[in-house]
């Protein structure tokens, strides 16, 4: 008896151990999205990278829009999810290795959000030194002395073109200095210097001229900015404040129409100048 039963305690864990296996196995990535839907819009929580063994259905063709967009700014997977009520949701999006950023657009077609998504990407490897990829977290796609906005400082013999002259010994002051020489040489051999203790009083009123009209120019660019900023801030204004006073009759809480707004890309400063007219 004592045998049988630890034959059957062994069949059941290796029944259990074949059904992790087997779930593992079959567990997709995914993006999650933690957003909260207020209205038409949607506010953003967080977003992470989960792997699930279940099947997720998703609407044919209504309800929220969702892109998945590459970094060459194509559209690699579409997918509808059904945000209906206003409340807080995890959508959950087939993870692409070449996706760049994921598009929320809403049931009137308007874009809504755009999330960055390169950080989870995986394309070092594929012998292209993408946007988002450098000589310091690829240097299999990006070599030494290329333009990636990082300096490697590697001595190589390559000015690296995001390097100051100091950071990198390739730009450094002898090359500088080489090729002042070269052109000091060309510039005697061309044409003498001419000296002359003479001032030069036309040109000296010229250019005292054109300094005069050029400060002119710039303040007049100064204050038609200020101008036309200063009339931009109140059209923003008085939109957010028809947009606050709907949105409370409707009984929306202040805070969730100031947290929507922030979401949206306004200002904490345009958003309280509003509430001050409301």
């Amino acid at each position: 008896m004592l045998h049988c039963s630890k034959m059957k305690n062994k069949i059941v864990t290796y029944i259990i151990l074949m059904a992790l296996i087997v779930g593992t196995a079959n567990a997709e990535k995914y993006f999650v999205l933690d957003v909260n839907r207020i209205l038409d819009s949607l506010t953003f929580n967080s977003i992470s990278l989960k792997e699930i063994d279940k099947t997720i259905k998703y609407a044919e063709k209504s309800g929220f829009l969702i892109k998945e967009v590459s970094f060459e700014n194509a559209d690699i997977q579409k997918i509808y999810y059904n945000l209906s009520e206003s409340k807080n949701y995890l959508v959950y999006i087939p993870y692409n290795e070449n996706a760049a950023r994921i598009e929320i657009y809403n049931i009137k077609n308007s874009k809504i959000m755009d999330i960055d998504v390169s950080s989870f990407s995986n394309t070092c490897g594929n012998k292209i030194c993408e946007e988002h990829e450098s000589y310091e977290s690829c240097t299999k796609d990006c070599p030494s002395g290329a333009k990636d906005d990082f300096c490697d400082e590697v001595k190589d013999g390559i000015c690296d073109p995001d390097c100051s002259p100091k950071a990198d010994a390739d730009c450094g002051e002898g090359n500088l200095k080489a090729g002042n020489e070269s052109r000091s040489v060309t510039s005697t051999k061309s044409e003498p210097i001419r000296q002359t203790g003479l001032p030069e009083e036309p040109q000296t009123k010229s250019r005292y001229l054109i300094w005069i009209l050029s400060s002119f120019a710039v303040i007049a660019a100064i204050l038609l900015f200020l101008f036309l900023k200063k009339r931009k801030e109140n059209q923003v204004v008085n939109s957010l404040r028809q947009y606050i006073s709907e949105n409370i009759t409707r009984g929306f809480t202040l805070q969730q129409i100031k947290d929507t707004l922030f979401r949206e890309g306004y200002t904490e400063k345009e958003v309280e100048k509003a509430v001050k007219t409301v």
